[in-house]
This record gives C-alpha cells, sequence and structure tokens, in this order.
C-alpha cells in the first residue's frame, strides 16, 4: 500500500568520493569514497515540522540537499507525494543560513521574485499579504543593505511562501543571527507555520531549538550517519521550557548524540577545577558549560545588577542583564548615602557623576512639626570624598548600565522574566522570558535576581517575610519654585517630620530647578482622609509648617505616583545556583537614603562570590552561603536602626548631632551598616536614646513628650 506521508525517504545511502585516500568502493568501481549517510529511512506527513539535529558534520545538510534534489543520492530514493525526486522544484523552497537575498531588489521586490510570471494585480496583494505577516510593513521600498539581519531572514521566509511551496527545506537558517534575533525568530517562525500549515524540513545543530520548534525531532548518528532515533515533541506551543516534559525530551535528545546538559560528552571525566591567577581565564576554563547562554544571568538593570554587571564585567565573567523596561526611565530614590561613594569609586563610576554634573549633597538637614529648629547633619569629617550625591535616577540608572555595558555586560532590555527555571535536583538553571507572545528559556550557571521589588525569586519560592510596624506608602513628584532654605543646606537632602503617626516627608534637589518632594506614611491615613491624591498631598505638607512655608510657591511637574513601601526581608539570600541583590532580598524604610547604597553593597558581595563559585567550580547553595553571610547582618543593623528612628524621631536627628560619637553614628545612618563596628554603633546611638527617657529634665526628653501625637 503506497505511503500517504508528503516525503517518503527509502533506504538511502551517501558516498563522496574522496581522491587523497582509500576508501570503500561502490558498485566495483574501485573509486575511493568517504561514506556520509548510510540506510536512511524517514516519513514526514503533509503539514509536519521536523527538526534534523546531530552532532557537527554528521551530515545533515548533505541528507536536506539530497532530499530537495540539489544532490543524488548514491542508493536509495526520495518520494514526494509519491513521484521520486531528481532535480528541484518550484514547489519546494530551500532558506539557506547564508543570506540569500539580492541587493539590488528593494524588500518588496525581493519578496515578489517568485511571482515575476504573474500579473501585478495577482502578485502585489500576494507580496504585501507576506510582508505584513513578518512584520516588514513599512520597509517594503528599502534595500537589503538599509535593514538587519534579522529582518534579512524575515524578507527570506517571505519569499519562500510568497511562492506558495508545498514544502520549506531550511538550513540552520538563524545560526548566522545574533543571540536576540535568533530567539525572535523562532518565535516567528512557528506563528508563521501555526497559520500557514507548510511542510517543513528543519536542519539545526541546536538541541534546544530543535524542542521548541518541532513536531518530531530527528537525531542523526556521527558519520556515517544513520537515524539513530526519531523524537516525537507532544507539547503544547508556545512551549513551557522549563516544564518536566520539555526538559525529559532534551535531555533524551542529549543523551542519544552522547552529550550531557552542559555539551560535554557525558563519559568524560570531571572536568578539572581553573586556578584564581587569571580571572578572564574562566571564559575559556573547561569547566564553563558549552551550551550556556552566559555564565551568569541578572534579572533587573537597576543599580544592584548594573553593578553587579560592572564587577562580573570586569572579572571577565561572561553574563547577561535583562531588564523589563527599556532605559532611561524614572524611579524613586534620588539621593545617594554617602557610604555609595565607595562602590562607585571601586568600578570607577565618580568620574562619571562629576562630568554629568550631579548636585553634590553636603549632608542631611531636618525639621519637625513641634518646632522651627533645623539640625543639620554635615559630611564633612566623615572620610575622604566630603559629599555624596543627588540624582535623577532615569539619568543615573542609564549611566550604570551604560557603564556596565563599557566593561562587557550584554544587555536584553524590554524582556518579561516570568520565573527562574530549576532542575530536577533543585539547582537554577535559567530563567523564562516572555519576548512578546512567545516564551523562552535562557540557561546560565548562576542566576541572580536584582529585579527589585518585583523580587521575582523570592516569591516565587516564598521566601519573603513582611516586617510589621513600618509606614507603607510613599507619594511624590517633582516641582518648581520650592525654597530650599537657606544657603549653605540647599543641596542637602530635607527630611520633614510632620504631625501624623510614623509620617516624614522628604525634599531632594535633583538639579537647579526641580525639587523631588515626597511623603512616607501609613496607607491607613490616605485611606481615612477620604481624599484624591492631589488634596491627600497638600494636606500633609501642611503638617510640617517650615515645609508648607517652603512649598508655598511650588508647581507639580508631574503626575503623582505612589509606591507601596512595604519592608520585607527573604528568608534566604543565595541557594542552589542563586542569589537575591537589593531590594530582590530585601526592602526597608527609606528614611536615611540607603537603599542604593545596600543594594551596591550586596553587589559587590555578590561579586565577590560568584568569582569565588565559579573559581572553584561549585555554586551550590553550600558554596554561595558565604554570600547571605556578608549581608544579612549589615541588613539586620538597618533594619534595628530604621526601627530606632521610628521610637525616637523627635529628637533622634539632634541627639546624633550633639553626640561625643556623632561621626561614627552619622557613616551608620549613611550606609556603613556592613563595617565590623556597625553594630557596636548602633547600641551606642540606642543607649544614648534610651538614656533620654531616665532624664525628665532634660531639653529633649521634654521634646520627646512634647512631639508625642
Amino acid at each position: 500500500m503506497p505511503s500517504t506521508s508528503k516525503i517518503v525517504v527509502q533506504d538511502l545511502w551517501k558516498d563522496f568520493g574522496d581522491p587523497r585516500k582509500s576508501g570503500r568502493s561502490v558498485g566495483g568501481s574501485g573509486k575511493a569514497t568517504v561514506p556520509v549517510l548510510e540506510n536512511i529511512n524517514l516519513e514526514v506527513p503533509e503539514g509536519e515540522l521536523v527538526c534534523i539535529v546531530g552532532p557537527s558534520g554528521c551530515g545533515k545538510s548533505t541528507l536536506l540537499n539530497i532530499i530537495a534534489g540539489f544532490i543524488k543520492a548514491t542508493s536509495g530514493q526520495v518520494l514526494i507525494d509519491g513521484a521520486q525526486v531528481t532535480s528541484p522544484d518550484m514547489k519546494r523552497v530551500f532558506i539557506f543560513q547564508e543570506n540569500g537575498v539580492f541587493p539590488w531588489l528593494t524588500i518588496e521586490e525581493n519578496v515578489g521574485f517568485g511571482l515575476l510570471d504573474k500579473p501585478p494585480k495577482v502578485r502585489q496583494p500576494v507580496v504585501t499579504h507576506y510582508i505584513e505577516m513578518v512584520g516588514l510593513t513599512g520597509f517594503e521600498k528599502a534595500y537589503p543593505r538599509e535593514i538587519s539581519g534579522g529582518m534579512k531572514q524575515r524578507v527570506e521566509i517571505a519569499r519562500a511562501l510568497a511562492a506558495n511551496p508545498d514544502i520549506l527545506y531550511m538550513d540552520e537558517p538563524f545560526g548566522a543571527l545574533d543571540f536576540l534575533t535568533r530567539l525572535r525568530m523562532r518565535a516567528e517562525l512557528v506563528q508563521i507555520w501555526q497559520r500557514e500549515k507548510k511542510t517543513i524540513l528543519f536542519v539545526t545543530h541546536d538541541v534546544e531549538e530543535s524542542v521548541q520548534l518541532a513536531d518530531r525531532v530527528v537525531v542523526m548518528s556521527q558519520r556515517p550517519a544513520t537515524i539513530a532515533t526519531v523524537i516525537d515533541v507532544n507539547l503544547p506551543r508556545p512551549r513551557d521550557l522549563d516544564s518536566p516534559e520539555y526538559l525529559s525530551i532534551r535531555d533524551e535528545i542529549f543523551e542519544v548524540m552522547g552529550l550531557d546538559y552542559s555539551g560535554q560528552s557525558s563519559s568524560s571525566s570531571s572536568a578539572k577545577t581553573p586556578t584564581p591567577a587569571v580571572a578572564v581565564g574562566l571564559l575559556s576554563s573547561p569547566t564553563q558549560p558549552k551550551r550556556l547562554d552566559a555564565e551568569v544571568i541578572i534579572i533587573g538593570g537597576g543599580p544592584a545588577g548594573a553593578v553587579l554587571g560592572n564587577y562580573l564585567g570586569c572579572a571577565g565573567i561572561d553574563h547577561f542583564i535583562i531588564d523589563k523596561t527599556h532605559h532611561p526611565r524614572s524611579h524613586v530614590g534620588e539621593s545617594l548615602s554617602y557610604s555609595a561613594n565607595r562602590i562607585l569609586k571601586e568600578i570607577d563610576f565618580l568620574p562619571v557623576m562629576e562630568r554629568e554634573r550631579f548636585i553634590a549633597k553636603g549632608g542631611v538637614s531636618w525639621t519637625s512639626w513641634y518646632d522651627e529648629e533645623q539640625t543639620d547633619l554635615e559630611f564633612r569629617g566623615l572620610g575622604d570624598f566630603g559629599h555624596a550625591y543627588q540624582v535623577d535616577r532615569a539619568r543615573f540608572d542609564d549611566l550604570l548600565l551604560k557603564h556596565a555595558y563599557e566593561h562587557g555586560a550584554r544587555m536584553f532590555s524590554g524582556a518579561l522574566v516570568e520565573r527562574i527555571n530549576f532542575n530536577r535536583q533543585g539547582k537554577a538553571t535559567g530563567v523564562t522570558v516572555k519576548i512578546g507572545g512567545a516564551r523562552i528559556a535562557l540557561k546560565s550557571r548562576i542566576v541572580v535576581d536584582a529585579s527589585g521589588q518585583d523580587a521575582i525569586l523570592g516569591r516565587q519560592l516564598k521566601l519573603e517575610k513582611r516586617r510589621a510596624n513600618f509606614p507603607e506608602l510613599a507619594l511624590h513628584s517633582w516641582f518648581s519654585g520650592v525654597d530650599r532654605g537657606k544657603s549653605s543646606t540647599a543641596h542637602f537632602t530635607h527630611i520633614h517630620l510632620l504631625r501624623i503617626g510614623r509620617g516624614w516627608a522628604w525634599q531632594i534637589p535633583i538639579n537647579d530647578e526641580v525639587t523631588s518632594v515626597g511623603v512616607v506614611t501609613d496607607r491607613e491615613h490616605f485611606v481615612k482622609s477620604g481624599e484624591n491624591v492631589n488634596q491627600f498631598f497638600k494636606w500633609t505638607m501642611e503638617l510640617n509648617p517650615t515645609l508648607a512655608e517652603r512649598m508655598k510657591n511650588a508647581t507639580q511637574l508631574r503626575e503623582f505616583r505612589m509606591d507601596g513601601t512595604s519592608n520585607y526581608i527573604m528568608d534566604s539570600f543565595a541557594g542552589n545556583g542563586w542569589l537575591l541583590l537589593g531590594d530582590a532580598a530585601f526592602f526597608l524604610d527609606p528614611v536615611f537614603s540607603s537603599g542604593i547604597s545596600a543594594a551596591i553593597h550586596s553587589a559587590k558581595f555578590a561579586a565577590e562570590a560568584i568569582f569565588q563559585a565559579l573559581v572553584a567550580n561549585d555554586i551550590s547553595e553550600q558554596s554561595l552561603s558565604r554570600y547571605d553571610e556578608m549581608l544579612r547582618p549589615g541588613i539586620m543593623v538597618w533594619h534595628d536602626l530604621v526601627r530606632l528612628f521610628y521610637e525616637f524621631a523627635p529628637i533622634f536627628s539632634r541627639v546624633i548631632a550633639d553626640s561625643e560619637h556623632r561621626v561614627s553614628m552619622q557613616r551608620l545612618c549613611e550606609g556603613d551598616i556592613f563595617d565590623p563596628a556597625a553594630q557596636h554603633t548602633l547600641t551606642i546611638l540606642q543607649d544614648a536614646l534610651q538614656a533620654i527617657r531616665t532624664v525628665p529634665d532634660s531639653p529633649l526628653h521634654k521634646s520627646l513628650r512634647a512631639a508625642v501625637i
């Protein structure tokens, strides 16, 4: 009974002549030959997408060329629709890895090339349809030299489809494209195939690509190649790239090819540990898996992720930064603490800060609702720098990312990381990224979550522990015309205590004209007020006489933004193949402007832990736990410092200003929470504040009592 399959390959063999050496002879000719394909039998039903994978040089492309009629088999035959293939056919189109568009024709003319025998009225609607299908509308009159590699590949696909072929032969069509374009083209090909339902034979060396695309995967052996197995991929589309079913199929293919998941021979001995003499040696170390998208994937391009990218780039460690937004983008947190300078100096970013003329922040000034005295805590005497910085976060974050790029970071913006992927042993193996309607798996040895308050990994693993008794709402905007007080402190950060429970406001100069003003308080105050955002903000400004006076002539420049300030700390900052950075690991009250400082310090600690783990070829939870040990004590100091502030807010700044330990206390408030002496300084400050309560005649005791709301 004749086969109903679209393509039938029967007992196909192929040898190539090799005059340089002796080989077997075929048909008694005595001619030396090199065997390439042996006993190939395959059937492909109509409308199926079949991928062919195998070791490099095994004969995958040779088989495809024989099926397409470009090369004759030594023996055996290929049937299409029951007829033997003896030569190429106009109804079967071949798409090569090398770019095949005609450079002298426009995109429109390229796509319509196979329809030149049709009249324009018939040809043009078809051309327009397929140009639109591959997303090239608007580029009809462009020439190939004016578009990207990925767009040229789309032109080839559109040209092939416009000819209305029965079969598409695709020989590693995306192999010459850059990584990100390759991901997008895979997703687009599946969408086009689902609409057109053409029969596709697709040759690739990439096992992941084959499982993402195919209905079935044909796995070939080493040369002389046979079909080792054919694996059905009965998974819904779009494919869930970290589902157990997907991973099982992928691993089965690797096993058939004699490889483990890293791309190394499954029979090879364990890799040797590289010496730490030169960091860049990690990139060529035998311990580096050959099938990774990066050694380290960093989720989030904020300060924590960008600074880590700088450190890893300087160490020669291949890494990828994925951010869901496109920079520049606005963000709260415009006042940098003094301790941030240390990290910015280490990554050689201070010259950028000076070049961009960010405002130099010389200290912090405090005002209260119950008196008019302003307490100024200047930075003079704190160390080498003399000042910190006030920043426009959109510009600052963008510059940090560019700095990371200059040091070797690869970046992917506008992609949403949906989850972190784990293998059956519980090790993080990469991430699943959503790009448009497609989901793509990216692989790495280590995953770092620097996604900010999205805290993707911590919430995926249910590590989050909320901290009560802290404010839960921040409402802020930019203004012009804000009175900045006396000239000597005009560039300071100003903290205004409000006559409301756990309430305060910030005043931060962004440039000579613009001032950021925001209020932090409990969400219940906003709910109870029953007012809209504008009315609530105006009401809070009146809760401090000094602030009310300064805002008298202010003009709002942006819409209000309301952010949650829920405080939390993750149970673990590190695990098997993963780390949490910055707000993805912890978020505490912003009163001391220490958020960025703590985040970029966590990036420094993470870089050290990652380097040592890669050098030791040990990325286990035990190996990476030293990161948690470095970070957590400082975060707990910060937590206790913030709690202390809210307990003694009316006298907090005055106690520091009057203390003989002012310098160490001020450094603590400016983010030196990881200093070995931080806990001791915190204890001194706590004792000093508690002592006020025991001295009823003290002016500060009276102030503390008078300020009770």
